[in-house]
């Protein structure tokens, strides 16, 4: 389970022929590349106002598509930024395809550092669900920590995304790598031996422990018929390295984490605030329903 909500950067649709103020030829790498079967997108030039990826400078990107796993999708340029600030999404920022084959000629104005990709998105959920990352070093994310796949998208009774919905894209920001040298006790083992023993020291048996991992930091579900499972609360909080900071629960299930906000990195902490509460509460959602 993960939610890919995107941060978008100036993207917009432009002629078929490369505009007079891309007179440069931008050199790129291929990062990684991930699609539903079926569907393909390949990239076949960049052209900017500098041969160099970078901040204040703008680049068209062109190349050719295959959706064959929806009826219709959009198909937009982004970056994955580390930056916290969005920037407002315009109606040219992406561009509507339908099932086929057909080329696509977007722009892009770097406002940060970030990784480029060129992505379909789920008309309906607002999802991506296939892309290619590319750019130059070091900004090319050659393998990313979750996968396209691994959440549903809806394939029929699309629509467009209401304005509402898309303030709230905006607002959570695309999903938190792990940082570079995170700590072993954050890691999904780390985590998951410290609900363990804190169960232990209480008393609570488990009959389910789920760790959302699919960014950061780590959210826990754990399942205790017929226990006090608010005892586990105490037993987290006296544990060295670790803050348990809230959570949402029923008599059975309770859904939290541990991290500590001082663990969060700084460029990235407001982004972490408010995507962890919606977290939860899917992952609640989602355990709940266990059997």
């Amino acid at each position: 389970m993960k939610l890919l909500l995107p941060m978008l950067l100036a993207a917009t649709c432009a002629l078929a022929e490369p505009p007079a103020e891309f007179p440069y030829s931008v050199p790129f790498e291929l990062g990684e590349a991930e699609f539903a079967p079926g569907d393909s997108i390949t990239i076949t030039q960049v052209r900017g106002t500098s041969v160099t990826i970078t901040t204040n400078e703008t680049y068209c990107v062109d190349g050719t598509y295959t959706l064959a796993s929806q009826d219709q999708a959009d198909l937009c340029l982004f970056v994955t930024t580390t930056q916290t600030n969005s920037t407002p999404i315009q109606a040219q920022q992406k561009v509507r395809i339908t099932n086929g084959t057909g080329t696509f000629h977007l722009v892009e104005t770097m406002t940060g550092e970030g990784y480029p990709h060129v992505t379909f998105y789920a008309v309906r959920q607002g999802n991506g669900f296939g892309g290619v990352y590319f750019g130059q070093a070091p900004w090319v994310l050659s393998k990313k920590s979750w996968s396209y796949l691994d959440k549903p998208v809806e394939l029929a009774g699309a629509r467009d995304l209401s304005d509402a919905n898309q303030t709230l894209i905006e607002y959570l920001g695309e999903p938190v790598a792990p940082p570079s040298g995170l700590e072993a006790k954050y890691t999904t083992e780390g985590l998951s031996n410290a609900v363990l023993l804190a169960a232990g020291n209480a008393g609570l048996s488990l009959t389910h422990l789920v760790i959302d991992d699919s960014e950061f930091p780590g959210v826990i579900a754990i399942v205790i018929p017929g226990g006090d499972i608010d005892k586990i609360n105490n037993q987290i909080r006296s544990m060295e390295g670790y803050e348990y900071t809230g959570s949402i629960s029923s008599q059975t299930c309770k859904v939290f984490n541990i991290v500590p906000y001082k663990a969060y990195p700084s460029d990235v902490a407001q982004r972490i605030g408010r995507r962890i509460g919606l977290r939860r509460q899917v992952l609640f959602d989602r355990v709940s329903a266990m059997p």
